[in-house]
């Protein structure tokens, strides 16, 4: 079920894009694709042979929530991708800041 996945209200999440250069959203009809390439110095470090990673979620919006159901990274190495079992997902931890 969708509705029991990491969630954020959809408006919150729009404006927190807008407001944060390192995010972006696509959507279509009720799916959303939610990009982040962090650019921190903290996180610099810990990138692959120092190059630029990409972190993709998958969602569907549902009652002007956004649910996630995937998490994927993207390196110039290789591309891991999670399958978000529950809203406790220690992965979706930042959307409970928005």
């Amino acid at each position: 079920m969708i509705n029991d996945k990491p969630s954020v209200e959809i408006e919150k999440l729009r404006l927190y894009v807008i407001k944060n250069s390192a995010f972006s959203i696509i959507e279509k009809n009720d799916l959303i694709e939610l990009h982040f390439i962090p650019f921190l110095p903290e996180q610099i470090g810990h990138f692959p042979n120092g190059e630029q990673v990409e972190h993709i979620m998958y969602g569907r919006i549902l009652n002007n929530k956004a649910y996630f159901y995937k998490f994927i990274t993207v390196s110039s190495e290789n591309k891991t991708e999670i399958e978000i079992e529950d809203g406790d997902d220690p992965v979706m931890e930042w959307l409970k800041y928005i």
